[in-house]
C-alpha cells in the first residue's frame, strides 16, 4: 500500500516537472517568436540630397522594442560628418525611418597646408588643397596644424566658432563675405564686397553685436544711405561713410 502511495507521489512529481518544463519551452518559444518579429528587417533613409549612411548594417536586426532612438540619431551624427541633424523614428513592426539633414560648408579655414572647409556650427566637412570659390576665406593669425585634426571633428577655438556665427547672420541678412581676418580677440574683420568691411569683437557678446549690426543695415536701407566701415567692437558702434 506504502508503495502505490510513494509511486502515485513520484509519478505526480515527474508531471509537474513536465508540465513545468513544457510552460518553459512555450514561453521561450514565445518570446523568442515576438523577439525575433521585432527585429528591424528594413532601414528607410530620407535626405534633401543622395546620402550613404555608414554603418548601416550595425542598426539592421536590432530589436525595435529596445532601440533608444536618441542614441542611435548621435550615433549617426557621430560617424557620418556630413549628418548635421537625424531624426530616428520606429515604424512597428521591424522597419526603421531615419531623416537627416546634411551640412553645407560655410567657410573655407586656411591651414598650414591647404583648407578646412568648416559648417557654420565649426565642424571639419572636407580637407582641400585648393579654395572653393564661393565660401568666404577665414585668414588665422595663427595657422593650425593639418594633421591635427581630422575630417568630421569640430573647431572648438572661440574665435573662429564666433566668425562662423557671424557669417551664418550675414549670409541670414544678404550680406556676402569674400575673407575674414581673425587679427586676435578684439578684432575680427569681415571683408565684404564694394571693399566694405564689419569689425566684430571675439570680448563682445555676439548676439548684441549681430543686433546691433542688424538695426544699422535695416536703418540705412530705410534711409538709402552707404557706408564704408561698421566696427561693433564698441558699446556704440563707430560707422565710417
Amino acid at each position: 500500500m506504502s508503495l502505490n502511495i510513494s509511486l502515485a507521489k513520484y509519478l505526480n512529481k515527474i508531471k509537474y516537472i513536465i508540465f513545468f518544463l513544457l510552460i518553459c519551452s512555450v514561453s521561450f518559444f514565445i518570446i523568442l517568436f515576438i523577439y525575433n518579429f521585432f527585429l528591424i528587417k528594413n532601414i528607410q533613409v530620407e535626405s534633401e540630397k543622395n546620402f550613404l549612411l555608414n554603418n548601416k548594417n550595425e542598426i539592421i536586426n536590432k530589436n525595435l522594442l529596445f532601440l533608444d532612438t536618441d542614441k542611435i540619431s548621435e550615433k549617426i551624427i557621430k560617424e557620418n560628418y556630413l549628418v548635421k541633424t537625424a531624426k530616428v523614428e520606429k515604424n512597428w513592426p521591424n522597419n526603421l525611418k531615419i531623416t537627416v539633414s546634411l551640412y553645407e560648408p560655410c567657410a573655407s579655414l586656411i591651414v598650414n597646408n591647404g583648407f578646412f572647409n568648416l559648417s557654420c556650427d565649426g565642424r571639419i566637412l572636407q580637407k582641400s588643397k585648393n579654395i572653393i570659390q564661393y565660401l568666404p576665406v577665414i585668414n588665422y593669425y595663427q595657422k593650425l596644424n593639418n594633421n591635427s585634426f581630422q575630417t568630421g571633428e569640430w573647431i572648438d577655438y572661440k574665435d573662429i566658432r564666433n566668425v562662423l556665427f557671424f557669417i551664418n547672420k550675414l549670409n541670414g541678412i544678404n550680406i556676402t563675405v569674400l575673407t575674414i581676418d581673425i587679427k586676435g580677440q578684439d578684432m575680427l574683420v569681415f571683408n565684404l564686397i564694394d571693399g566694405k568691411q564689419v569689425i566684430f569683437s571675439d570680448n563682445k557678446d555676439k548676439d548684441i553685436q549681430d543686433y546691433q549690426l542688424e538695426l544699422i543695415i535695416k536703418q540705412f536701407k530705410i534711409e538709402g544711405r552707404n557706408y564704408k566701415k561698421i566696427d561693433l567692437r564698441f558699446n556704440k558702434p563707430i560707422i565710417q561713410f
